[in-house]
């Protein structure tokens, strides 16, 4: 079965060539990105903000490759940060994604300059014999004093021609840079730096000071995709909650973006033709698909779901028992249980104990629906199960909540007779059913446990 839903990508050739590959109507977005950065020359930094989950990469990556496509004077280059954060230093593996996008003579340039910063010697041996961090007395401590004070200077001359050598090399390396961006040559260096959020803190905010103090130069510009929130998280642990996290960022970045979300209203179209393709790709069966469908749509009015959610409820169901995958006399309540288990312990995780037991209150419910008392107050067609009013009242019905008695005639006989009708000829109470749904449908331990050790627990 297929759980990595992300499409393979050849990086730099592949861009927004039709729907398929643009479900999400994103490709204005990508013009939109790339109009702003063709018309201005300063040094820029654009954080391309969304939730983690939301396709920043999917987007990122092929819009790489359609600006490429569209504009062939520029280089273009895309940089999986979380890829290289085991290395402390930033610089060095920017600098050879570059090279590996140009064939202009300046890299080399940029290499040499690199590779001098790198060998600026440390502060940790200055620090060292500069600290007088012990006593020595006597004969023999004035010769280990005279020793180390011949030591510190001279390591403190080093230190300060190793400091001017950097101060040079910082030189060089934008001279460099400026070299590969002149104003004859009308073109633009674009580095787009994803998974930004996903690195070690220090390592993080050491890329956005490599920027800030080695690329800003005009027609240099950054693309980078985050979560800034995250990001916001990551300065305050590593400078405290006393700063401004925000102003912090702001000194780094020019411009803030919202990456769309496709999942989200007004986008119930295209999260549904994702929906499709994706219920299609792991032949869900319709019965489960339609209510699935319906539910997330329900849901998402009053919740933000991710694609990757999506994925992963889709993914959730399609491990659920072959019973009811492929028994098309399941109660149509049992189903909508179902879903709304996977659903609330995906988007709603602090629910989940609550419907998994029967205890969820109107307030949870209006809260995870959306629902409003207008919706609760219509009739509806008893053998219509997609309604916000049947989810809402079947679950007070579950929970043996007093106010299901405030829905209509018509809307409780639908519950009981049609969304529940074993509940009515048989010893098991409503309150037990999402239980014996988890149990027989999505309990994976007990579903996959060998037939031997099923039977011989029965004996």
């Amino acid at each position: 079965m297929k759980f990595n839903f992300e499409q393979k990508i050849d990086l730099y050739n592949d861009g927004f060539e039709d729907n398929r590959n643009d479900l999400l109507q994103r490709k204005k977005t990508g013009k939109a990105l790339s109009s702003l950065l063709n018309e201005i020359e300063d040094p820029l930094v654009v954080a391309l903000d969304g939730q983690w989950g939301s396709g920043k990469s999917y987007f990122l990556k092929r819009w790489v490759g359609q600006h490429f496509k569209e504009n062939k004077d520029s280089t273009v280059v895309y940089f999986d940060a979380f890829a290289h954060d085991y290395i402390s230093d930033p610089l060095p593996a920017l600098v050879t994604a570059l090279n590996g996008r140009t064939e202009d003579k300046n890299v080399n340039n940029l290499k040499k300059a690199v590779f001098k910063l790198a060998k600026a010697g440390s502060r940790a041996s200055l620090a060292f014999f500069t600290a007088g961090g012990f006593e020595a007395t006597g004969i023999l401590g004035k010769v280990i004093s005279k020793i180390i004070g011949d030591q510190a200077e001279k390591n403190l001359e080093e230190y300060w021609e190793q400091e001017e050598g950097r101060n040079d090399a910082m030189e060089q390396f934008r001279a460099a840079l400026e070299s590969m961006v002149s104003a004859e040559k009308n073109n633009k260096v674009i580095i787009v730096i994803d998974e930004l959020d996903r690195c070690r803190p220090d390592y993080a905010l050491e890329v956005l000071e490599v920027i800030k103090h080695f690329f800003s130069v005009d027609n240099v510009h950054f693309v980078l995709g985050v979560n800034l929130e995250v990001l916001e998280n990551m300065i305050s642990v590593r400078y405290g909650n006393k700063i401004d996290a925000n102003a912090y960022l702001q000194k780094f970045m020019q411009v803030k973006l919202e990456l769309p979300d496709g999942a989200a209203y007004p986008f119930f179209k295209n999260r549904d033709l994702y929906l499709d393709q994706l219920l299609m790709q792991l032949e869900v069966p319709e019965q489960i698909g339609n209510s699935l469908k319906f539910q997330i749509k329900l849901v998402a009015r009053n919740n933000s779901i991710t694609l990757r959610q999506i994925e992963q409820i889709i993914s959730a169901v399609k491990l659920a028992s072959n019973v009811v995958l492929t028994d098309e006399k399941i109660e149509s309540g049992r189903i909508a249980v179902m879903n709304d288990l996977i659903i609330s312990r995906i988007v709603r995780p602090e629910l989940y104990a609550k419907f998994l037991n029967a205890t969820i209150t109107p307030d949870d419910l209006k809260s995870y629906l959306g629902t409003n008392n207008h919706e609760l107050g219509r009739e509806r067609d008893p053998n219509n199960n997609f309604s916000a009013s049947s989810s809402y009242y079947s679950w007070l019905f579950l929970a043996e909540n007093e106010d299901f008695d405030k829905a209509n005639d018509q809307i409780q006989h639908a519950i009981k007779n049609f969304r529940f009708p074993s509940s009515l000829n048989s010893d098991i109470s409503p309150s037990d059913i999402p239980k014996i749904v988890q149990d027989e449908y999505l309990d994976l331990f007990h579903l996959y446990k060998p037939d031997s050790d099923i039977n011989q627990n029965n004996n």
